[in-house]
Parts: C-alpha cells; structure tokens; sequence
C-alpha cells in the first residue's frame, strides 16, 4: 500500500487483479471491491483516476453553464432553429457526464468496471450523434446538402450510434486479440470520422461564402485536438517512457481528456458561428428542424435504445459471472 486518503488506502499494481492494471501506470489504485461511498471520497484522493474524473466532471459543468447562459439569449422552447443546438449541448453535458461517473465507479466489482465502460461507450456513441445534428443544421456545406449523402447524413449517424454501442460492449466478452482492439477503436473512431466528413470537405473545398467564415479556422484547429488526443491514447505517452512517474499527474488518458475536451469546445464554438453566420442562408432554403422529433426526439430516443443495449449486455455479463461463481 502506497497512501491512505479519505477512501482508504491505495495500491501498487501488483497488488491489485489483473484487468484492472492500466498501461505503465504503477501506483495510485484503488481497492477492486470498492464501496460507492469510498468511490465518491476516492475523486479527493491521489490516484490514478482522481485527473480523469476531474478533467470530464469541470468540462461538463462548464458546458452545463454555457447551455444556461445561451438559454437567456436563445428561446429554445419556442424557436424551432436552436433545437439542433439544444440537442447538441444536452449530448455535450452527458458525455463527460457519463466519463466521469465511470471513472469513479468503475473499481466497485469486476461486473460494475464493465457497466462503467458500457455506460461510456453509450454516451460516447450518444455524443456522436447530437453532433452529426448540429453539423448537418448548421455547417454542412452548401454543395452536399441536397445529395444523397446530405439527405441521409444523419439517418447514418443514427445506425452508427446503435451499432458502434453494441460493437464496443461486445468486445467486453472477447478475449485479448488484435481484432478485440481493432473493432473498438473502430467503434470510438468511426462515428466520429464519419461525422467529420462534411467538414473536412467543407475546409478544402468550400464555397467563397463559407470560405470567409469565422468558424473555419476553429473548425480545423478541432482536428488538431482531435488527433493529439487519438496519439495520447494510443502510445501511453508520457508514462510509456517513464514508468511510476506520472501515475497521479500527467499520464496519457488525463492529457487525452483535456485534448478532447478542447477539441469539443473547438467544435462547440465554431457550431455557434456557423449558427449565427448562417441563419439567413438556412432558413431562407427550408428549414429541416421544425420539429422536437428531428432534434431532441431522436437523441432521446437513440438513448433509449442504447439504455436496452447496456442493460442487455449488462445483464449478460451477470449471468456470465455467476456461471463461474
């Protein structure tokens, strides 16, 4: 045992099961059989989870507190062209929301570590498609807007949303492969790129209109973020280069947070230029969000389904366990 905080003492690596280890990372482990009450104290201590909890549960309160200064600006009860960004901002608050609770509960029992990251894939694969809603509202580029891909766009992010949740759960049931991998960073990164395509063709082959618009620049600068954070989490750097030293401070999946944090308010803010900059152009060419299904309705729903989904593989999970009781 290295130090005893408020929720008690923690561990070295060797001390604690296997599937709970982490990439490089020495001390700072919580108890595997943690109560919640010792998980919620755990958020004050030093460990290895306290920067991860930490760097999702401040952006979420911050992006909680965007939505309530926008909603004194914006009537979102009543004005059918905020519904995209009401939506966008509900999955802005929930994803990190989601992260941080994971990270805090996710040492209670080998079955909650499991839920824990069900429930962030759900919200991760929720996220996706609050923003394929506001792209496709706001910042889809003019040219692709009336074609197939543009009519379908967010029919597609919706499949993805469910598919890409069952696809991560289960590879919660296989065993330690390359195809494991594979298909879950599949299933992080896939929504996301496909998300992004109207934007990418929109930063190298935009309109002279859309050319000249503020949010361009933070549009791309998001990318940036967005693939800092993809080599963090891949490359455990800097902790791969010295092990034990950034076990508290400093490992790759608190800097991965922070980047992909950064990347969202990137997107968040060049989303509202885009809102601002083109609401004449957009609603003089029909509006498509004229109702609370379009927006909210099927986040909503999407997290439904995706609510079945984790209770089915969470359930399943439970019987796996107690067959080997």
């Amino acid at each position: 045992m290295a130090s005893i905080g408020l929720s008690g003492p923690t561990y070295k690596v060797h001390q604690v099961p296997e599937h709970f280890h982490e990439h490089f990372i020495i001390s700072g482990y919580r108890h595997p059989k943690s109560t919640p009450f010792q998980c919620i104290l755990s958020v004050f201590d030093a460990t290895n989870e306290t920067l991860n909890f930490w760097t999702h549960f401040l952006p979420s309160c911050y992006f909680l507190w965007v939505l309530r200064d926008l909603a004194e600006t914006l009537d979102f009860k009543h004005d059918s062209y905020t519904w995209p960004l009401l939506g966008y901002m509900f999955v802005c608050i929930i994803f990190p929301l989601a992260s941080a609770a994971a990270h805090t509960f996710n040492t209670m029992s080998d079955l909650a570590r499991h839920i824990c990251f069900f429930m962030d894939y759900g919200a991760l694969s929720i996220f996706s498609l609050g923003v394929a809603i506001a792209y496709r509202a706001y910042c889809f580029p003019s040219d692709l807007k009336d074609t197939w891909f543009g009519q379908h766009y967010t029919d597609i992010a919706l499949v993805n949303s469910v598919v890409c949740t069952i696809v991560s759960c289960q590879t919660r049931f296989m065993p330690p492969s390359t195809l494991r991998k594979v298909l879950r960073l599949s299933a992080f990164a896939w929504p996301y790129c496909y998300d992004s395509i109207p934007i990418v063709y929109r930063l190298f082959a935009c309109s002279p209109q859309e050319c000249l618009l503020q949010s361009q620049f933070i549009h791309g600068r998001q990318f940036v973020f967005a693939l800092l954070a993809a080599f963090l989490y891949a490359t455990h750097l800097p902790e791969r280069l010295n092990p034990g030293r950034f076990d508290i401070i400093g490992h790759s999946h608190q800097l991965f947070h922070v980047c992909s944090i950064l990347g969202t308010m990137d997107q968040m803010q060049a989303i509202l230029y885009d809102m601002k900059a083109r609401g004449e152009e957009l609603a003089g060419s029909g509006w498509d969000y004229s109702s609370t299904w379009s927006t909210i309705g099927v986040i909503l729903s999407v997290m439904a389904v995706n609510t079945l989904v984790i209770s089915f593989f969470s359930v399943k999970l439970a019987l796996v366990y107690k067959k080997f009781k």
